[in-house]
């Protein structure tokens, strides 16, 4: 008898998971996002810095291929920089600056469904970028005759940034679409400042904390 219960329960749970399979369909969906980006670059030696906080905005791809996998592609108009107050005994010292990207990341898609109606969703994979433009949003002219800060009117001289960026959040599915609230992270692995010997910085990468929402159409 309990034979024949372990092959009664074996059977309901091989035709569960065939179930599963044959009910699952490849997804694609297009759409766009909107957010904030909260942005520093990592200077070495390092420079005291608060997070500059800007816009990004884009187009977003999606292909689900199988059961909690798929693959996700941005192209992207994004916002970087940086912002630092030196604060000394002669000066108190502010200035910022604006980097405009178009950004390209192809993300692995991970989800995991938390109801018929939403999922928890990861990110991961290299993003691509280059910048467009540059502008200096605040500047004070400090009183020191040092060499310190001659980088604040240096243009950035390597446009072409690449990196890894990664996140997680909550996907809610509706009729009318797919609504995606994610918080994802970018470090970058290249400089915007030249970083040869004798160079002001051995390091400049940008590092990018990221607010956003999507739309998906159905």
């Amino acid at each position: 008898m309990k034979r024949f219960v372990g092959i009664i329960l074996f059977v309901s749970l091989v035709t569960t998971i065939f179930a599963q399979e044959n009910t699952f369909q490849p997804e694609w969906r297009f759409g766009v996002n909107g957010g904030i980006t909260l942005s520093r670059v990592g200077f070495s030696p390092s420079i005291p810095q608060d997070l500059l906080l800007q816009e990004t905005g884009g187009l977003t791809a999606r292909y689900i291929s199988e059961s909690h996998f798929g693959l996700q592609a941005e192209l992207n108009y994004s916002m970087r920089g940086w912002k630092q107050t030196t604060d000394t005994v002669q000066y108190l010292y502010r200035y910022a600056r604006s980097l405009a990207y178009l950004e390209l990341p192809i993300l692995t898609h991970i989800y995991f469904n938390l109801s018929k109606h939403s999922r928890l969703i990861f990110n991961l994979g290299p993003q691509i970028a280059y910048n467009l433009s540059e502008k200096i949003l605040e500047k004070d002219d400090p009183e020191t005759s040092e060499d310190y800060y001659n980088y604040f009117d240096k243009t950035i001289q390597n446009r072409f940034d690449y990196g890894i960026t990664g996140g997680g959040g909550l996907e809610i599915r509706t009729s009318i679409g797919c609504f995606l609230l994610e918080g994802r992270y970018f470090f970058g692995l290249s400089d915007i400042f030249k970083n040869n010997r004798g160079e002001r910085f051995q390091a400049s990468h940008n590092q990018v904390i990221g607010v956003k929402l999507s739309y998906l159409l159905p």
